[in-house]
């Protein structure tokens, strides 16, 4: 109406009661539309931006500093929820560490070289192998502090974001067990004088020519030729050479650091869990020991199949890693 000269500004007002002062500045604007005003000015630039992201990922230590850490040391104006926004905008969440053995370049090679011998292995393949490891059980067993990092979602197995630590020592049991496809084999304690470590001579006499046996001799009901994993630790070594030589027990040694290449572990990471979540109250190491079996007795035979199906996945992801650590 105003652009359209046909009528006066107190014509306009008394039509469309809008003041006459408001149309004199609209009028003077030559716009009905408010000014555009100036958003704030932002306090982290993009240099800053940078700054904050190089500072966190420098290493193992700047990964995990606290949010008023961050902005202490690049002396941010910035209070902390912005700067856990900012994080968070740059693809930066605070997550829980995986925990997984620390890596040398010698056993990341061997990881590799081990998974590329395997590379064609086929889910049958792999059912031909009876596992094997040992467990310790510790009295009073409570859940680790949880180690929290800074790391993109594809950051996850980054070598600055694992958990390196070590479990703690305290009052230990070694539980030894086996399974394969389709069958859970023995599994129990090794019967040690306080202060005793088990060794090849222990292994031998209470394991390998023990349980072991038994269930590799059983095992030719329905695998061709079952191959007996171990790890490379001390005690399957020495004497239990020339036991397994005169039995002809085919074995198998995964790498060292290799959790991830003996799905067992998974078993002993379920078994602990429920350990230190249902019965970290138990203080008597024969009670402990009852637990542990109980658990272990009360898997069905088919329980734990589909890790050993995962083992083609497995050896894929360590030559994807090149060694390196795997979400198994």
């Amino acid at each position: 109406m105003i652009e359209g000269g046909l009528h006066t500004l107190s014509e306009i007002t008394q039509i469309t009661n809008i003041p006459k002062g408001t149309l004199k500045h609209l009028k003077k604007r030559n716009t009905p539309l408010n000014k555009v005003r100036s958003s704030r000015p932002p306090k982290l630039s993009p240099r800053h931006k940078r700054q904050i992201v190089f500072h966190i990922t420098r290493n193992h230590e700047s990964r995990r500093l606290s949010v008023m850490s961050i902005i202490q040391d690049l002396g941010l104006d910035i209070g902390i929820t912005q700067l856990k926004h900012t994080l968070k905008d740059l693809g930066y969440n605070h997550r829980i560490a995986r925990r997984r053995p620390f890596l040398k370049k010698l056993d990341r090679k061997r990881r590799l070289q081990f998974a590329k011998r395997h590379a064609h292995f086929t889910v049958e393949d792999w059912k031909a192998f009876i596992w094997t490891d040992e467990m310790s059980v510790k009295v009073g067993m409570q859940r680790s502090t949880r180690d929290w990092v800074w790391r993109r979602e594809d950051e996850e197995f980054h070598s600055d974001c694992i958990d390196y630590r070590k479990r703690a020592t305290g009052t230990e049991m070694m539980f030894w067990g086996a399974f394969r496809w389709g069958k859970i084999g023995p599994g129990v304690f090794f019967e040690l004088d306080a202060g005793e470590k088990v060794n090849s001579t222990i292994y031998r006499d209470q394991i390998l020519k023990g349980p072991l046996q038994e269930f590799w001799e059983e095992s030719f009901r329905e695998v061709e030729v079952p191959i007996v994993m171990e790890d490379n630790a001390p005690p399957h070594k020495k004497v239990c050479i020339p036991v397994r030589q005169e039995l002809g027990m085919r074995c198998h040694q995964h790498p060292p650091n290799s959790p991830d290449l003996n799905p067992i572990e998974n078993i002993w990471a379920h078994i602990k869990h429920r350990i230190s979540k249902e019965y970290g109250h138990v203080t008597s190491v024969k009670i402990m020991k009852n637990v542990v079996v109980n658990i272990w007795n009360d898997f069905g035979d088919h329980r734990w199949d589909h890790l050993i199906e995962s083992m083609p996945d497995r050896i894929r992801a360590v030559i994807k890693a090149k060694g390196g650590s795997t979400p198994y």
